[in-house]
């Protein structure tokens, strides 16, 4: 409508919604009342004169009309952040950070820290979405699949943990196929983990069996001393860790098995803290070479 201005409140909540698909859990996300973010879709629905969503039985649905709002506001939603960083960064102020860490959830306390003891006290922030998030911390399957203007940081062979009674602990290596009958003990808390680890099960022509799902390495590892099944594993982060708990890890034979992580800035400015701590992150895995 002709003299109406669209705010960028409006706009975050409309992307709230958009992406849990839920009024309720939109406006809890956003510590606003459910009525005020319900007021602000009908009054952008009625500015622009076409519906943003369609109300299911299961929840909300963007319409066509619904995808187009949600691409530009995306694009002005960053847009304001990344002008706020970079005035911030003119006033010479450092702003805090927000990490999103799909990969090494079990390095990153010791990555913060070493970071907060080099430079100080800044405002750290993980989080599980790349959504508002300054920096992405992931792997990818291959050197070909770490997006355009991300940093490579490390990769590392994946092997196989095995408890020391196993049958197979003697050896130096081992084959998928031969495994394909033991339980694998899997992460549920990593998505790009367990989509390296479909990766290498398909490599080897090997249905992964997932008897248990944990959310956490050292559940994982606990489970393996006990002698419940194997695991798929990131060597660097393991190779210590099996010599203190009584597993042994083996290299695969018969499957494309490394990891390559990498550090993506999600905005299109790079603050000072941005530039930091990847430069950090370069130190840091460049010792583990």
């Amino acid at each position: 409508m002709e003299g109406n201005t669209m705010e960028l409140y409006q706009l975050r909540q409309f992307a709230a919604v958009a992406k849990y698909e839920n009024m309720t859990r939109a406006a809890e996300s956003l510590n606003v009342a459910q009525p005020a973010v319900s007021k602000t879709i009908r009054n952008l629905e009625s500015e622009l004169g076409a519906e943003l969503f369609e109300r299911t039985g299961k929840g909300l649905r963007r319409t066509e009309q619904g995808d187009i709002l949600l691409r530009y506001a995306r694009t002005m939603l960053e847009a304001e952040r990344d002008a706020r960083g970079e005035i911030e960064e003119s006033l010479h102020r450092t702003g805090g950070l927000c990490i999103c860490a799909l990969s090494c959830a079990e390095r990153i306390s010791e990555i913060l820290a070493g970071f907060s003891a080099e430079y100080g006290n800044l405002d750290l922030r993980i989080s599980s979405t790349p959504e508002g998030s300054d920096l992405l911390l992931d792997s990818a399957v291959s050197r070909d699949e770490v997006p355009a203007g991300a940093v490579l940081l490390y990769d590392e062979e994946m092997c196989v943990a095995v408890p020391e009674g196993h049958r197979y602990a003697d050896r130096e290596s081992v084959s998928l196929t031969e495994l394909a009958d033991d339980p694998f003990i899997a992460l549920s808390n990593s998505q790009s983990f367990r989509q390296i680890s479909e990766h290498i099960f398909r490599s080897a022509g090997v249905e992964m069996h997932a008897a248990i799902e944990c959310d956490s390495a050292a559940l994982q590892i606990r489970l393996l001393s006990c002698g419940m099944g194997v695991a798929l594993v990131a060597s660097g982060e393991w190779r210590q860790v099996c010599e203190d708990a009584g597993v042994r890890l083996l290299h695969i034979k018969d499957a494309q098995c490394r990891r390559y992580i990498y550090v993506q800035t999600l905005g299109r400015f790079r603050t000072q803290s941005i530039r930091a701590f990847t430069a950090y992150l370069e130190r840091y895995f460049a010792q583990m070479a």
